[in-house]
């Protein structure tokens, strides 16, 4: 059975109402648009908006959505037809994750913003965490001390990186992508050798 794609004009009709809800959260808070504000801003019918979506949270959840995939490509891209990453050989441009954020400034200080409430920065968090539980299967460490638990020391080291990530975001991105891969590249390779990784399904 051949794969059945979206009509170019709803796909059309969809992107215009995802970007016209950005723009009006750029203008004030999401909590205070309203649907009839999104389709005037679009020029559309609340007709056309209703036979796409149910509310504005379900534009916003989309939008997320389609970010968090982009997001997941290119945290995978490093690795992608690897079994086993070798930190000592591992290139900082190779990790594109960070030129993902930088691509994306827009759009992630807005979500990351205080006019957002939609727990945003929980559900990246949450999302990232997912990436290196699904992804890393193990770690094979320099040197640990034997009285450290390495699955808590693997959470330690998770979270860390997560919160490298959204200060680098929240301070407006003061370093370059290629030096934030170069400095987490040396901080992971302080302690560990190389990462296994499980076979991504595509």
């Amino acid at each position: 059975m051949s794969v059945q794609y979206p009509d170019k004009r709803v796909k059309r009709t969809k992107e215009n109402f995802r970007s016209t809800l950005l723009s009006l959260m750029e203008e004030k808070n999401f909590s205070e648009i309203t649907i009839t504000e999104i389709v005037k801003a679009a020029d559309y019918n609340r007709g056309t908006f209703y036979a796409h979506y149910k509310s504005k949270e379900d534009v916003l959840e989309e939008i997320i959505d389609e970010m968090f995939e982009k997001m997941t490509e290119a945290f995978r891209k490093p690795y992608l037809q690897l079994s086993v990453v070798d930190l000592e050989e591992l290139s900082s441009h190779s990790i594109v994750l960070f030129y993902h954020f930088l691509e994306n400034k827009k759009f992630y200080k807005l979500m990351l913003s205080s006019k957002v409430n939609v727990n945003f920065r929980e559900k990246m968090i949450k999302k990232l965490v997912q990436l290196f539980r699904e992804d890393y299967s193990e770690f094979t460490y320099t040197e640990v001390d034997p009285e450290i638990n390495i699955k808590l020391f693997n959470t330690y080291q998770v979270h860390g990186i997560i919160g490298l990530i959204l200060e680098w975001i929240d301070h407006d991105f003061p370093y370059s992508p290629a030096y934030m891969g170069d400095q987490l590249i040396h901080i992971l390779s302080f302690y560990m050798k190389k990462v296994v990784i499980n076979k991504v399904d595509d």
